[in-house]
């Protein structure tokens, strides 16, 4: 009795300390994409990203990958910083659900692009690392 009792309180705390330890690596990720974000690196935004990424903008659009990534590599888009705060992750197995609000200071074209966003990441671990398959903003009225 004493051992089942041992033994599920051992596979317990394993899945505790693996959901910690994935919690925290999706935590960093989602650091490490709002620095990609505030320094423009559109390289590290690429790799970050799944091959299939998509992203549904404030206005309802959808871009894929090449799509949110493009005015960044060229220049148009110029992040001052991508701060995300409010932060929930919730980890289902290899899948991760992160809501945050993100508040951006930008420029598009030379033209002021900033704002409060509320924001869904869906994060897929993938070869044991972290990538985004899935994003949107809502704007915060």
């Amino acid at each position: 009795m004493y051992l089942v009792v041992l033994a599920s309180a051992v596979f317990c705390f394993g899945q505790t300390a693996r959901v910690s330890q994935d919690e925290q690596a999706v935590r960093k990720f989602v650091d490490d994409f709002s620095a990609a974000f505030s320094q423009n690196d559109a390289a590290a935004l690429d790799r970050m990203t799944a091959p299939d990424y998509t992203f549904v903008t404030p206005t309802g659009t959808i871009q894929n990958k090449e799509q949110r990534v493009a005015p960044i590599r060229s220049g148009a888009l110029k992040y001052e910083y991508a701060k995300y705060d409010e932060i929930n992750v919730r980890i289902y197995g290899e899948t991760a659900i992160v809501t945050a609000r993100v508040t951006v200071k930008s420029e598009l074209k030379g033209a002021p692009l900033n704002g409060q966003f509320r924001s869904t990441l869906t994060l897929l671990k993938v070869k044991g690392n972290w990538e985004l398959i899935a994003s949107q903003a809502s704007a915060i009225n």
